[in-house]
């Protein structure tokens, strides 16, 4: 068994279950993300225990605070248990959502696999959660870009110079933070980069731009190009948004914490 120590986002491991099996669970749950946050729901603090026996997966959740909204719930909790169910040798997954005030209905509605709309009927606007997703999806490609192009910006590219750039000129070296970039015919390698660039390279894959690695690198959400000269305006645009996002998951870290009397190891040392 996976149990949550006391911080908000380590997990440690008393389980007599395969290591091999319990290690692809907790990274497929990495990949889960609160949809408003654009945060791993493990980083965050949110998964409380997971429990592997052979091909069956429990998995508890706990959230901030008892009056999260249910619909962010749904979704975080669905996601946890379709990521779980891609894991080779998982065959069966439970999700448990406690102390909130939907517990009941969102942990047997996600169990089973049911749609939101099933569980909640006349709380969607009618596909169910996707144009939920969508927005949030949107708004975290807007955040992801606006951190890549602050950090070629000040690594002395020009404006013009970054919407010139094409996907395909991005190129992850392989280790955790080496990022060559190819520019005007020549090889350039930046420290610090890569998870920038893997993050909005994953999300830019989300929203469906134009996977051609010959497509623009910087575009708006809808794939249009955007000119040197309206850079800067575009990134203060998706500034404000990074910065509402960033005070909001620090905002659900200091109240999951408080809740549970957690220590968030981050702030130590």
């Amino acid at each position: 068994m996976i149990v949550a120590a006391e911080s908000a986002s380590t997990l440690t491991s008393a389980s007599t279950s395969s290591p091999e099996l319990e290690e692809a669970v907790l990274a497929a749950l990495r990949r889960v993300s609160d949809p408003e946050l654009d945060e791993s729901v493990v980083e965050l603090g949110f998964v409380d225990s997971v429990h592997v026996d052979r091909g069956r997966v429990d998995i508890v959740l706990r959230l901030p605070t008892f009056w999260c909204a249910p619909n962010f719930a749904y979704l975080m909790a669905y996601d946890a248990r379709e990521e779980a169910l891609q894991v080779p040798g998982v065959n069966e997954v439970n999700v448990v959502l406690k102390d909130h005030m939907c517990s009941d209905e969102i942990s047997s509605g996600v169990s089973a696999g049911d749609a939101f709309s099933a569980v909640f009927p006349g709380q969607t606007d009618g596909d169910d959660l996707g144009e939920l997703r969508a927005l949030f999806c949107g708004k975290a490609f807007g955040m992801r870009q606006e951190q890549l192009v602050r950090f070629l910006l000040d690594a002395g590219l020009t404006a013009k110079e970054v919407v010139a750039l094409r996907a395909q000129d991005i190129l992850d070296t392989g280790d955790a933070n080496g990022l060559r970039l190819e520019l005007n015919g020549a090889a350039r390698l930046l420290r610090g980069g890569a998870p920038l660039a893997r993050a909005y390279l994953q999300r830019r894959q989300r929203v469906g731009l134009d996977a051609d690695p010959a497509a623009p690198l910087v575009t708006d959400l809808d794939g249009a190009s955007i000119e040197a000269g309206n850079l800067e305006a575009h990134l203060q645009r998706t500034r404000r948004q990074r910065v509402s996002m960033t005070f909001n998951a620090l905002m659900c870290r200091g109240l999951l914490e408080t809740r549970y009397g957690l220590v968030d190891n981050r702030k130590e040392g």
